[in-house]
């Protein structure tokens, strides 16, 4: 099922970006790194706020994926957890983008690429944002958050599984 599936399943008007933002909490970050691990990491709370801070903008706070893009380039580079931090980056980032209309648009290898890219210095985080989801038809308003996570979760198991072996292997 795609981000656009579960939104046809939402009560939720037709429109291209959610009339409210919707963000995610330190908790939802926490909650989203246990699950993409299968266990509950230590973490640094400094860079973890740090990092969730990215979705937020100044004034008008309406441009998704500049916010995305950042919060994206926070968990990536202030690496917060103990592990688990690209994998927590893709589907905190997805997650973010589907609850203020936008629909996952890429397979999971180019999904883990995109990030790898990103870790590495060879692609913008807006950039990144811009290759993993496009406006949706229909907004994903009115479905929860942990909804969503576990939604992308599912929908991305081999791009998770591509990002903890890279994590592995890199240690």
């Amino acid at each position: 099922m795609s981000s656009a599936d579960l939104a046809s399943k939402s009560d939720a008007p037709a429109s291209g970006a959610a009339a409210e933002m919707t963000y995610l909490t330190t908790h939802d970050l926490i909650w989203i790194n246990t699950v993409v691990t299968g266990e509950t990491n230590p973490y640094n709370y400094v860079d973890l706020e740090a990092a969730m801070a990215g979705q937020y903008r100044y004034g008008s706070s309406r441009d998704v994926p500049a916010q995305a893009a950042q919060m994206l380039r926070r968990l990536v580079q202030y690496r917060p957890f103990a592990k688990g931090n690209l994998a927590t980056a893709l589907i905190a980032t997805l997650t973010f983008l589907n609850a203020n209309g936008y629909a996952t648009v890429v397979k999971d290898d180019e999904a883990a690429e995109i990030l790898i890219a990103v870790e590495e210095g060879r692609l913008d985080p807006l950039t990144a944002v811009q290759r993993l989801g496009t406006p949706a038809r229909e907004a994903l308003q009115g479905v929860g958050l942990r909804r969503l996570i576990t939604h992308e979760c599912n929908l991305h198991v081999e791009a998770l599984r591509i990002l903890s072996e890279r994590e592995n292997a890199t240690r």
